[in-house]
């Protein structure tokens, strides 16, 4: 089964950026960052109408994402596993790789504004568009059949600093940390 939804960027009141949209099968969909989290930290939220909420709690150099960098994620308040290969040089095997409920996820990057979210069974592909602050959408298309959780997640990457999925980015991530840019 194949579904697709889009999640349009928006700013509330205090100039926060947020994803918002309406998936036919989970309903509203709202991804903030950075969201309300501990002091000290940088947080991306993922919650909906049918879906549960997730957090990635990481840290963040002048940006509002935060980075993968001993991050923390949690589903429902629930700590989830998370670990990747940083001294990889493939894509797959720099990939973010996560496990709730028992159930192995991983995250890997396309490009810079594509990636693939999958478990056994189902993989959803994210991808953003536009660089006009007001146009910019994400469209997400899921391929296999998707629990709440699994699309909670795999929406979640869309707020979240995914450079270091890459070799260069990792590059370029590691320079602005050692010379805090």
């Amino acid at each position: 089964m194949t579904a697709s939804f889009v999640l349009k960027e928006l700013r509330d009141e205090e100039r926060a950026l947020y994803w918002s949209g309406t998936s036919e099968e989970f309903g509203t969909i709202e991804v903030r960052y950075p969201a309300d989290g501990p002091v000290g930290s940088t947080t991306a939220r993922a919650r909906g109408s049918a879906i549960p909420t997730t957090h990635l709690i990481g840290w963040a150099i002048f940006q509002d994402k935060p980075r993968l960098t001993h991050a923390r994620l949690q589903v429902e308040g629930e700590d989830a596993k998370l670990w990747r290969n940083r001294w990889a040089v493939s894509r797959k095997g720099r990939s973010l790789r996560m496990e709730y409920g028992g159930t192995e996820y991983r995250c890997r990057a396309v490009r810079r504004k594509r990636y693939v979210f999958t478990r056994p069974g189902l993989v959803v592909t994210v991808t953003q568009s536009g660089i006009a602050p007001k146009r910019r959408t994400i469209l997400v298309v899921i391929d296999g059949s998707a629990e709440p959780v699994d699309l909670s997640l795999a929406v979640l990457f869309s707020g979240v600093n995914r450079s270091q999925l890459t070799l260069g980015g990792a590059f370029r991530a590691g320079f602005a940390t050692v010379f805090n840019l």
